[in-house]
């Protein structure tokens, strides 16, 4: 029930992110052109200036718009993908647990969930604090919070061979059994999640891989079949649908329903979802109450940068992998200022075991 609540209560987040993230764009100075190959020398978060900008956190997130962007974006990924992957354990569970092909690779998935919940609760920390800086509180802890919340998001990346696992055992699997379209859809979800793997690292050489892997499902079907599954994960996959599109990944959803529709479709879920919360008298974990305030000053930031979106003509599906190693680069950089000497002597780095 605990796994259940943690996808129900931090998928909220994912509703704002995919404007905010298309908007992230709209002012980066990347000619991604000219920049192939080596799109990390041509990053705002260059390792030479991303310690001096993290121990300077509060002080940015007020002055410098396209710092704030960065972060809040990274803390959206990290927390979206965090999520999706907490979600595709659970669903390959349900489609393949009494399966006996599954048992190793979904007994190694199980080993490492209370890991992918301590990630989520460093992610939950960081947002609570960086919602507190933007609304101008002091927060000497945002620096360090940032940093943790992205050490174990890259921590989290290092299980990601569970999903090529899994969707190798399905391939096999399915050379001699029928398999139903549950089971497919979620080899398939697990692909997409790899594709977008790719795209943060940069890794045209995987990305080029995976883009040669067909889905099991048509769109049509997959829609189909995301309909047989509880709300938090209907919930989960039509945002990472939306995710992927808006960073110019292929999408198997995506392709059968347009825009408006899914957005539409996205939203009735979630009031659904709501409506099952509310009726629910119980303590909700704090780690997951920010994003279900609606007050909540990180949340302010997204739709501030929703406007955005329309004006961005450089988008197109030649920069997928460029665009999210930008994104990526946020991340690890951010990570890489834990060594920061300014953050010595008053580190709370949290351990989260791989």
């Amino acid at each position: 029930m605990k796994k259940k609540s943690m996808i129900i209560l931090c998928s909220v987040v994912a509703i704002c992110a995919i404007g905010f993230i298309t908007s992230f764009f709209v002012d980066w100075p990347v000619d991604f052109n000219k920049a192939d190959g080596d799109i990390a020398k041509a990053a705002k978060f260059s390792r030479e200036q991303v310690s001096e900008k993290i121990t300077n956190m509060e002080e940015l997130l007020q002055t410098d718009s396209a710092f704030k962007d960065d972060i809040v974006t990274a803390q959206v990924v990290m927390q979206t993908r965090t999520v999706q992957f907490a979600t595709l354990v659970d669903m390959s569970n349900e489609v393949a647990g009494k399966i006996p092909a599954f048992a190793e690779v979904l007994k190694e998935m199980n080993a490492k969930r209370e890991m992918v919940d301590n990630v989520a609760s460093s992610l939950a920390e960081s947002a609570d604090n960086l919602n507190a800086a933007l609304g101008g509180e002091e927060c000497p802890d945002l620096a360090q919070s940032s940093i943790n919340a992205s050490l174990a998001y890259m921590t989290l990346q290092k299980q990601n061979n569970l999903a090529t696992r899994f969707i190798e055992t399905t391939d096999k699997y399915l050379e001699t059994a029928q398999g139903n379209d549950k089971l497919k859809l979620v080899r398939d979800q697990w692909l997409e999640y790899q594709q977008m793997t790719a795209s943060l690292e940069g890794d045209k050489a995987s990305a080029e891989a995976w883009a040669k892997k067909s889905n099991l499902l048509s769109g049509e079907k997959a829609l189909a079949a995301i309909a047989n599954f509880g709300i938090a994960e209907r919930l989960v996959v039509l945002q990472s649908c939306e995710l992927a599109k808006s960073m110019k990944l292929r999408s198997q959803i995506g392709s059968a329903i347009r825009p408006k529709a899914l957005e539409s479709e996205i939203s009735s879920v979630l009031l659904a979802q709501k409506e099952i919360l509310a009726g629910k008298k119980r303590r909700i974990e704090s780690y997951n109450a920010l994003m279900l305030r609606s007050g909540s000053k990180v949340m302010e930031a997204f739709n501030t940068s929703l406007s955005n979106v329309a004006k961005n003509h450089a988008l197109n599906q030649s920069q997928n992998v460029g665009l999210g190693l930008v994104i990526g680069n946020v991340i690890s950089e951010t990570a890489a200022a834990n060594n920061s000497e300014k953050l010595n002597g008053r580190k709370k780095e949290r351990k989260i075991d791989a």
